[in-house]
């Protein structure tokens, strides 16, 4: 039941990193990821030392794994954010955090309910199929059809196979996918 949870924290988080990206103002997105990535490992450096920090550590003791850095999947996942709004255009940046906040969260509830046919890495079947139609039903009221399919199946294969904390992958791999294939 806890992991749900982190999930569902997870996917929230996800869906605000990626609004940011929707802010007009040009070169504003990065200035926030980075404010709110060295903010987010002081506070874990912080909870770290033993300190009570007001809010994130309710988070922590409630949400995060224990066998991890406080708040280390957000700031991979903010770092992937700050990494593609530099080298992405705004849209295909967009579309690579937001198939993060998805697909992840998606994947991951879906596989926790019902997932029964294992395949790499922790993931199920039924996790990674859920992760992708929720992404690819999402992604084709921003792209073309065959567009978001890619995308889908691009942020699905990357975490099903990163040898690396998803978290890291998929924003990065989903941008130089679209990237290189022009759309977006």
């Amino acid at each position: 039941m806890r992991e749900l949870g982190r999930q569902a924290v997870h996917l929230v988080f996800g869906l605000g990193i990626a609004s940011i990206l929707l802010i007009p103002i040009p070169g504003l997105a990065p200035k926030i990821y980075a404010t709110f990535l060295i903010a987010g490992l002081i506070i874990a450096e912080a909870i770290l030392r033993g300190h009570h920090v007001p809010l994130f550590s309710t988070i922590v003791e409630t949400f995060e794994r224990k066998e991890t850095i406080p708040g280390k999947g957000a700031a991979y996942f903010v770092a992937a954010a700050l990494f593609s709004s530099i080298v992405y255009d705004p849209q295909t940046a967009f579309v690579a955090v937001l198939s993060l906040a998805v697909l992840d969260s998606t994947a991951t509830i879906t596989g926790l309910t019902l997932g029964r046919h294992p395949l790499v890495n922790g993931r199920t079947l039924e996790g990674s199929a859920g992760g992708f139609f929720a992404l690819a039903a999402l992604l084709l009221f921003l792209l073309p059809p065959l567009a978001a399919l890619i995308a889908a199946a691009t942020a699905m294969l990357a975490e099903l196979l990163s040898p690396v904390d998803d978290n890291l992958v998929i924003p990065p791999v989903v941008g130089a996918v679209l990237t290189a294939l022009s759309w977006s």
